[in-house]
């Protein structure tokens, strides 16, 4: 099973949907960058080798994109700098509410943690 940008590729799936599944890398990217590095649409896992995979890391690379860890860091960053600066969304994100507007009487009640104080 090859490693792509540290995301196992399974050997059996479809190659575009497995590299879809690298954090921050899409559907219509995937597509683009496995055309850019000469695999057709029925290639699978087992049809990487080191080199194209070296290949589709560096069409990432040029292509500029934060992928994976890099890109998971680089939001929690933004999202501990709202808490620092005490916003709004910072405070939302603190208490776990939805942070863009959405309701909360019907909805997000999953993401509601009540926080009860008995005395």
């Amino acid at each position: 099973m090859p490693f792509i940008i540290g995301t196992p590729t399974p050997d059996n799936k479809i190659l575009v949907q497995s590299v879809s599944h690298i954090y921050g890398i899409g559907l219509a990217e995937s597509g683009i960058l496995c055309q850019k590095a000469g695999f057709g649409d029925d290639a699978r896992g087992i049809h990487v080798t080191s080199e194209k995979s070296q290949l589709l890391e560096s069409l990432v690379e040029n292509r500029s994109l934060l992928v994976g860890a890099d890109l998971r860091r680089f939001q929690n960053d933004k999202i501990r700098r709202l808490y620092a600066i005490m916003t709004y969304r910072g405070l939302r994100h603190k208490r776990g509410l939805p942070v863009r507007g959405q309701r909360t009487h019907t909805n997000a009640k999953k993401r509601i943690h009540f926080n009860i104080n008995v005395n």
